[in-house]
């Protein structure tokens, strides 16, 4: 799966990540909605959705501040620390990945950092601000890479690939630590032992 000449079956394409991305779209709005709806329901039931400006008191505008920093805070913060985190952890993807058995690699095909994971997510608006093109490179490009993900140079990669590609690299980094290849000016001062 090294980046030089090989097939690009490894990566994961563009079905398979927008599926992930509607999982984890669903995960992230519930939680918005719990979130954001608490406050909503408490503006209903105290009346502040339902007055006119010139009635509020100074507790519908401090309610309504409030309110609106939560939102603004909601809307940034959960959607950046549900991939980040998710996609910096153990787990190396977030819940819709996992669901569709792909992760998220840098170049050396290593399980990203927080650093990483973070630009990759604030990259997507790229891909928004484009007409959503930034996504869709996924389908044609030779890594399969969005926009956001030749970004921050990371691949959305299948999990059982990536695995196997690394027990053949630990296999051969083994190798290669049992069977050293000595210098010959080392085999020469080497003891006889026959």
């Amino acid at each position: 799966m090294n980046e030089a000449g090989t097939s690009s079956h490894g990566y994961a394409g563009f079905w398979k990540r927008t599926a992930a991305t509607l999982i984890d779209g669903f995960i992230v709005g519930f939680v918005l909605l719990i979130l954001l709806g608490i406050p909503t329901i408490i503006g209903f039931v105290n009346g502040t959705w339902m007055k006119n400006e010139n009635e509020y008191t100074t507790g519908d505008i401090t309610f309504l501040i409030v309110f609106y920093i939560l939102y603004v805070i909601a809307e940034l913060v959960v959607p950046w620390l549900y991939f980040s985190l998710f996609e910096k952890s153990k787990y190396h993807a977030t819940p819709g990945k996992m669901a569709l058995g792909i992760i998220v690699v840098d170049r050396y095909f290593q399980p990203i950092r927080f650093g990483r994971a973070t630009g990759r997510f604030w990259a997507k608006n790229l891909s928004y601000m484009i007409l959503c093109i930034g996504y869709m490179m996924a389908g044609w490009t030779q890594y399969k890479q969005a926009l956001h993900d030749m970004v921050a140079s990371t691949y959305v990669v299948n999990k059982k690939d990536w695995e196997q590609y690394m027990y053949m690299q630990q296999q051969q980094q083994a190798a290669s630590w049992n069977q050293p290849e000595m210098s010959p000016y080392l085999q020469k001062d080497q003891p006889n032992f026959r």
